[in-house]
């Protein structure tokens, strides 16, 4: 019999108050407690942040998750600056690829032909 535990089972066996946004990431996430006295932990966090295309759908999860009114506007500025600081990193890693295809592009005389 395979036991398959739910998403806050999961998170509830880590015992990480703070996690990194990746292995070679800046990006410090620490669990958030919000205005209706529940913890946000730093796992669900991540999760929100990675799976969101924009901050408006990063929001709504948290919305449709915990009701309108379990937040205030510092809770909810804390968790945007999370999915801020990690789009800021993300999008600095991609300029970074993309100047180094570049640079690649312009010592390759012969790349051209």
């Amino acid at each position: 019999m395979k036991i398959i535990k739910t998403f806050e089972e999961f998170t509830g066996t880590l015992h990480e108050d703070a996690i990194d946004a990746g292995e070679d990431s800046k990006v410090v996430i620490d669990d958030v407690k919000i205005e209706s006295g529940k913890e946000i932990k730093s796992t669900e966090i991540l999760g929100a942040i990675m799976s969101s295309n924009s901050e408006k759908e990063f929001k709504e999860y948290f919305y449709n998750a915990y009701g309108n009114t379990a937040f205030t506007t510092e809770d909810m500025f804390t968790l945007t600056k999370f999915f801020n600081e990690y789009q800021q990193e993300e999008a600095e890693k991609e300029k970074e690829k993309e100047k180094e295809k570049k640079d690649s592009k312009e010592e390759d005389p012969l790349a051209g032909l």
